[in-house]
């Protein structure tokens, strides 16, 4: 009896507001640090199937749904483009339902770029930009783990120049 109640246990998500965010935290490291490692389209494919749900859908700031279908052929027309420097999810809320949480994250992107039209400055200046955008991102704990389900834009994305990321928050 005691061995099904622990296997009941294993497979029923932890409350644990604490523990959820920790767990959800991870899983935004893991899903920034495989963004700046993407080099294939098979690449793409297997972190879609491993963290997102496959009906995963992004909401942009207008409200328009983006699928997957979509999607995918945005990031592998990316792979062609100069990585970001660093990507780092913010964590400002996070709300629980029975085997799902609403997560309120800033994803901050950083890249160091060389303004050769001298929009920032200085014609052919290196500048570091950083830009946050802010989402609501929807969780469901499915198969005995958090997959990310739908990503909304909630606000505009604010861009800074030749500023740390420490000082954008």
């Amino acid at each position: 009896m005691l061995v099904v109640l622990l296997a009941v246990a294993l497979q029923v998500p932890s409350q644990d507001a604490f523990q959820i965010r920790t767990d959800i935290q991870g899983l935004y490291d893991e899903m920034a640090q495989a963004t700046l490692q993407f080099d294939s389209p098979l690449d793409i494919d297997e972190f879609h199937s491993v963290l997102l749900t496959p009906n995963w859908t992004v909401v942009d700031d207008k409200g328009v749904r983006h699928p997957w279908s979509e999607l995918r052929d945005k990031e592998i027309a990316e792979l062609n483009q100069p990585r970001p420097d660093s990507i780092k999810h913010i964590i400002q809320k996070v709300s629980l339902a029975q085997n799902a949480a609403t997560v309120t994250v800033v994803v901050e992107t950083v890249r160091t770029i060389t303004d050769t039209a001298g929009k920032y400055g200085r014609a052919g200046a290196t500048h570091v930009l950083t830009e946050d955008v802010p989402y609501r991102d929807s969780w469901v704990y499915t198969d005995a783990k958090w997959r990310l389900n739908l990503r909304e834009q909630v606000g505009s994305p604010k861009l800074w120049v030749d500023k740390p990321f420490s000082d954008t928050l």
